[in-house]
């Protein structure tokens, strides 16, 4: 009987750190870029308070989750380049970017989406 019980607990331990490991979730570092002209939409600054991008928000196309926000440097002119950088524990397959911007009363607000990209996968781990 003390063989048949310790053979039980003994399965019951392994395959609790069967389950263990089997819920663990990995987490991958993604980069998102996108680009966008400050041109005619200048980023905001502490001279600048309203019709002033102050960033690019990067969305998961089929959840519509924010996976990374990134803020726009008051010096940013012209075309410039946006990277963003998301913990994630599984790699978004289509991903949009939207700017948020103070309006002219000063308000917080949310661009139109922009083109969905596709993602390529260069998994690093």
């Amino acid at each position: 009987m003390k063989k048949v019980a310790a053979l039980a607990i003994a399965f019951l331990f392994t395959l609790s750190l069967f389950l263990i490991a089997e819920t663990r979730s990995v987490v991958s570092t993604v980069y998102l870029a996108t680009t966008f002209d400050f041109t005619h939409h200048p980023a905001c600054s502490f001279s600048k308070l309203t019709n002033c991008v102050k960033g690019v928000r990067f969305y998961d196309a089929d959840s519509h989750l924010s996976l990374a926000e990134v803020e726009a440097a008051e010096n940013m002119t012209g075309q410039q380049s946006i990277v963003g950088m998301a913990q994630v524990s599984s790699v978004p397959r289509r991903v949009y970017a939207v700017t948020f911007y103070l309006d002219n009363a000063g308000r917080l607000n949310e661009g139109q989406p922009g083109q969905i990209s596709e993602s390529t996968n260069y998994a690093r781990r």
